[in-house]
């Protein structure tokens, strides 16, 4: 693996949105620059694409940036496809079944999956705002189809949800569990401090912010980081800037004694055991 590797052997950002007309690979050499070698690639929704071809059309978009990632930078991309929660509106805007058409999303993120091109189901999940008892309805079957999904494949999911309180943690293990998914490979995406309380086996990727970091590193809990970059030339380091991950690796070298231990952690066990060894060269 290229990239700068005298910070730790893996710098991995579990959450990261590339767009061509972005910033794209400048954003990438800003990543490597800092240390990082490693992240997962999230499908960007881009709702200038028919509805009728939604799905094909951005996922394959999302591939060809990690082909291009890879073949310029050596280093790893993991790529994670699936329907956004927000994509509903955008289907019902176009009078089209949301359910639908996002399950459809759901199955040809997993028929990449199958294919060896795509590493895991997401973000799928709940609107992170309120919204009408019918629209919750329709978006937590399209989210129970998506994790009955990754468990068939036995990869994970990224989910993107409301911010989640020890109900909404106890009965998304409970389904897991029903379908027979190993809770471990529920990814909280955004998952907060406060999820950090929380007593259970769902895996949490959290922002690289310091403050979030240090709950993160001082809890016995398993967790990812990620910065949930967004490339967008109008908002440049939305939601943080992508060399968050590298220089808070290097805080927590400089803050924590155990720093091997919890970087191993974030950066080697957990992404290993989520989308597997031989795509970190382990």
């Amino acid at each position: 693996m290229d990239g700068n590797s005298s910070l730790y052997p893996i710098v991995f950002d579990n959450h990261v949105h590339l767009r061509k007309d972005g910033f794209f690979k400048d954003a990438v050499k800003r990543f490597i620059v800092s240390g990082g070698n490693a992240f997962n690639l999230v499908n960007l929704p881009d709702y200038g694409i028919a509805p009728s071809e939604y799905y094909e059309r951005l996922y394959s978009n999302t591939l060809e940036i990690a082909d291009a990632v890879r073949r310029e930078f050596g280093i790893t991309v993991l790529v994670t496809l699936g329907p956004y929660p927000l994509d509903y509106f955008f289907f019902e805007r176009a009078l089209i079944e949301p359910a639908k058409a996002m399950k459809k999303g759901i199955d040809v993120a997993a028929r990449f999956v199958m294919e060896g091109k795509a590493h895991a189901i997401g973000e799928v999940g709940r609107p992170h705002f309120p919204v009408s008892d019918d629209i919750l309805k329709i978006s937590e079957d399209i989210f129970e189809y998506a994790i009955m999904s990754s468990k068939d494949l036995g990869k994970p999911v990224i989910m993107h949800t409301e911010d989640l309180t020890e109900k909404s943690h106890r009965d998304l293990i409970e389904f897991a569990r029903e379908t027979g998914m190993d809770p471990r490979k529920l990814v909280k995406h955004h998952a907060l401090p406060a999820d950090f309380e929380i007593r259970d086996q769902m895996t949490l990727s959290t922002l690289a912010s310091r403050s979030n970091v240090r709950v993160a590193a001082s809890s016995d809990r398993d967790f990812l980081l990620e910065t949930d970059y967004v490339d967008d030339r109008s908002k440049p380091d939305k939601v943080i800037p992508i060399d968050s991950v590298p220089k808070r690796a290097i805080m927590i070298k400089s803050e924590y004694d155990d720093w091997e231990r919890i970087l191993e952690t974030a950066f080697i066990r957990m992404p290993a055991f989520l989308y597997g060894n031989e795509l970190f060269n382990l």
